[in-house]
């Protein structure tokens, strides 16, 4: 009788934690099954949600669109949510580059350009200069950006300086000269951890200073 009595509570048991748990429904269908809102005053966990219990190293969780909540795992995705990238163009023309299309959506990303540097083509040499082409020695400015082309909906990149050229030494002389180009991209996927807001246009009136709208949210 005793043994039959211990059998009854073990089976008992273990109906217990093999169970569903339904809180506002009879029929669960899950482990727990929480129909209606939930309010957490304090901590809420959730048993190895990454591979590291330190904030160096752990996962974040993310929902699919099926609404299913997996670990994000960046070293399996195709982008984080901040990309980097460097683009090189070799054997670049003396005039810089003036229209160079990544591809990359408009709809889906940000980018910017993070930094740059440049070389002769083909040597590596560090010796190159700009020149203006009016005929003497002032830099006219470096125009170096990403932007968006509403035509084809992607990302453009821009890198020359205004009316000069690229040239090199040699001997006494200066010539025009193809350069590589180095480019460092920062890519932001939107709708993750960016979000763009409306360009600000400001009217300075032909004044050195002055204060800005603060953008809306801020």
């Amino acid at each position: 009788m005793k043994k039959l009595l211990i059998i009854a509570i073990l089976f008992l048991l273990s109906i217990a934690m093999y169970s569903q748990v339904g809180i506002n429904t009879t029929s669960p269908n899950y482990t727990l099954e929480v129909n209606g809102s939930t309010k957490i005053d304090n901590g809420f966990y959730l048993e190895k949600p990454g591979v590291s219990t330190q904030i160096r190293g752990s996962k974040l969780l993310i929902s699919l669109q099926d609404n299913n909540i997996v670990q994000y795992d960046i070293d399996q995705s195709k982008y984080g949510p901040i990309n980097y990238a460097e683009f090189i163009f070799r054997d670049l023309s003396k005039d810089g580059l003036q229209d160079y299309d990544t591809k990359i959506s408009i709809d889906d990303y940000i980018v910017t350009v993070q930094g740059y540097y440049y070389l002769e083509a083909g040597t590596g040499d560090t010796d190159v200069m700009t020149n203006s082409n009016n005929g003497n020695d002032n830099i006219e400015g470096y125009q170096i950006y990403a932007y968006k082309n509403t035509t084809t909906n992607t990302w453009f990149l821009r890198a020359f300086v205004n009316d000069s050229e690229f040239r090199t030494r040699i001997s006494s002389t200066f010539s025009a000269t193809p350069v590589d180009m180095y480019l460092n991209l920062i890519i932001y996927r939107k709708g993750f951890i960016s979000k763009e807001i409306n360009s600000i246009s400001v009217n300075m009136n032909g004044n050195e200073t002055g204060t800005a709208p603060l953008p809306p949210g801020f």
